[in-house]
């Protein structure tokens, strides 16, 4: 095929695959709010009143808040929830910049500087989680808790971008080619069987869950992101600030885990022999959407018992009954 015809082919193709994609809306409710950070819209979510927390999606070719959903109602009995979506991804802004990890940890900053205007409990997963444990080290005072869902930083997504990688971004980069090869990786069959890795059970995986990210990846400059994070861009070795971390830190792990697999548990503790750990089993890599029950239930028996949340324990919640929550590991 001659190159005329590939790029006339990927354009085609490139059409069809946003076709019936409408803007993204709020799924998850709340009061919706807009944060103008240098120049560019983030979207954002509030609810509840209490100690504030700020829940912070992973970073994946699809990511967006919405995988908060079933923990927002919740949480929001005993503290003030926001949501974020971070620059490049759900209902925020898709700029073509240049992403990286500074940018994220100085975004997430400024919007608990300037929009949560106090003390604010972290709450995220995966790479994100890696920027809350550098937020935690730099800020102790600010972050005065921090609950960390399978994070990145020491075995995984923990090197620099290489040439490699700055290929790979280019890339996915390149218009109309390069939006072709990013619509093929979030097509529904590609999305449905990232989303089939990362639960446990593949039951939760319904053609609705798959219709939700396929809308997210397919708004207009949803590739300049996750092109960042293909690279390697988005990457963050957190060895230094695990050290110089202070505050009460909580690590969460499903057990049955694929991308990050339970055993990193003991990279982290190694480094900080204090970090509590939950594990929920049956549960894959997104374990608080997985297990929402029981992680909701488990953060906020441990911000309770910081003073950080204003919520009734389980004991007290009329209708409730006692559970058998996991047990931590060694």
């Amino acid at each position: 095929m001659s190159g005329g015809a590939l790029i006339g082919a990927a354009a085609a193709y490139n059409v069809l695959a946003r076709k019936g994609v409408d803007q993204l809306t709020n799924l998850i409710g709340g009061e919706e709010g807009g944060f103008d950070w240098r120049g560019h819209r983030i979207a954002f979510t509030k609810r509840g009143s209490g100690p504030p927390m700020l829940l912070i999606h992973g970073i994946h070719a699809a990511a967006w808040s919405y995988e908060w959903h079933d923990n927002v109602d919740y949480l929001a009995r005993g503290n003030t929830i926001y949501t974020i979506d971070l620059l490049g991804f759900g209902r925020s802004d898709r700029p073509a910049i240049r992403y990286s990890a500074r940018l994220y940890i100085s975004l997430i900053s400024d919007f608990v500087h300037q929009v949560v205007g106090e003390q604010c409990v972290l709450v995220a997963t995966s790479l994100s989680a890696a920027y809350a444990i550098v937020l935690g080290a730099r800020d102790p005072e600010r972050f005065p808790a921090i609950a960390l869902i399978a994070p990145t930083g020491l075995t995984r997504l923990n090197k620099p971008a290489g040439v490699g990688g700055e290929a790979e971004r280019l890339a996915v980069e390149a218009p109309v080619v390069g939006t072709a090869m990013f619509n093929a990786l979030v097509s529904r069959r590609s999305l449905r069987y990232f989303l089939e890795k990362s639960y446990a059970d593949n039951t939760v995986v319904t053609d609705d869950l798959v219709d939700i990210y396929y809308w997210t990846a397919h708004q207009r400059g949803a590739r300049h992101a996750p092109a960042a994070f293909i690279s390697g861009n988005l990457n963050i070795d957190v060895r230094h600030a695990l050290r110089r971390l202070s505050q009460p830190s909580l690590l969460i792990w499903g057990e049955e885990g694929a991308a990050a697999p339970i055993e990193e548990f003991r990279g982290f503790r190694a480094i900080k022999p204090d970090f509590e750990l939950s594990v929920l089993t049956p549960a894959g890599d997104l374990p608080h959407d997985e297990r929402p029950q029981d992680f909701n239930v488990i953060l906020s028996t441990w911000l309770n018992r910081l003073s950080l949340s204003s919520a009734p324990t389980l004991a007290t919640l009329p209708g409730t009954q006692e559970v058998s929550l996991p047990t931590s590991l060694p």
